[in-house]
């Protein structure tokens, strides 16, 4: 038995090491690279394991905003056997993580203790946190670059969105779906605008879809001019809804 989604990550960067995997668009403009990502992923799956002390089967409630952040999160997560709980109950699991401007809606969720993800286009660490918050850049920049995946069934449970739960096997077949429907290749960029809270698509495509030989994907979230985002970033398919 392998690790499903670690292995696509590893073959990603054996295959594409310097090539874009993923853009995110808003305030600022940050890429990852294929390497990037799978090293940023090892980093907070390390953390998880290591620090926070998850172990397969528990399950993290996520409050993730559009971001990239969110993509590593996500294949952090499966990495290791983890199920994301969007906007779930804290007290059904083991760890909490949201973005600054979600800290609010975890607390009165009843989380005393949230982990937040740092939105800054390098990572960098949040130093303005309410009292019982936890900066994840802080302790996931101390974790190793290098991580020893354990074999993962696909059968794990990866995603629990609407009351509905995915397991990793579904997860990585639905997005296979979605690449064939829109005849992706290795040279395209699919750009993915942001999508409703609710939309299966903003959990599995930015995470999945450059796992599965397609060229990367681009995120964007904001007022931006799209055709000039087209243009800039060399865009040749667009997501556009379910």
């Amino acid at each position: 038995m392998g690790n499903p989604v670690w292995d696509l990550i590893s073959r990603r960067r054996r295959d594409f090491a310097a090539a874009p995997a993923i853009t995110f668009i808003g305030a600022a403009r940050t890429e990852l690279s294929s390497t990037s990502l799978e090293n940023a992923v090892a980093k907070l799956a390390g953390a998880l394991r290591e620090e926070w002390s998850l172990e397969p089967g528990d399950r993290i409630a996520a409050y993730l905003p559009w971001h990239w952040q969110r993509s590593v999160w996500s294949l952090a997560a499966w990495s290791l056997g983890l199920t994301l709980d969007v906007d779930g109950a804290p007290a059904a699991s083991v760890l909490t993580v949201c973005g600054p401007a979600e800290i609010s809606k975890v607390l009165e969720a009843g989380c005393t203790e949230p982990v937040v993800a740092s939105l800054h286009p390098f990572g960098l660490p949040i130093t303005d946190l309410p009292t019982g918050c936890t900066d994840a850049a802080s302790v996931i920049r101390l974790q190793p670059d290098a991580f020893y995946a354990e074999p993962v069934a696909g059968t794990t449970p990866g995603l629990i969105l609407g009351g509905q739960e995915y397991c990793l096997t579904e997860l990585i077949a639905a997005a296979s779906a979605r690449v064939a429907a829109l005849e992706l290749t290795q040279s395209d960029r699919l750009l993915i605008a942001k999508p409703a809270a609710s939309d299966l698509a903003g959990w599995l495509l930015p995470p999945l879809i450059p796992l599965l030989e397609v060229g990367s994907v681009v995120l964007i979230d904001g007022a931006l001019d799209r055709s000039a985002v087209v243009k800039q970033e060399g865009v040749t398919t667009f997501w556009e809804g379910p």
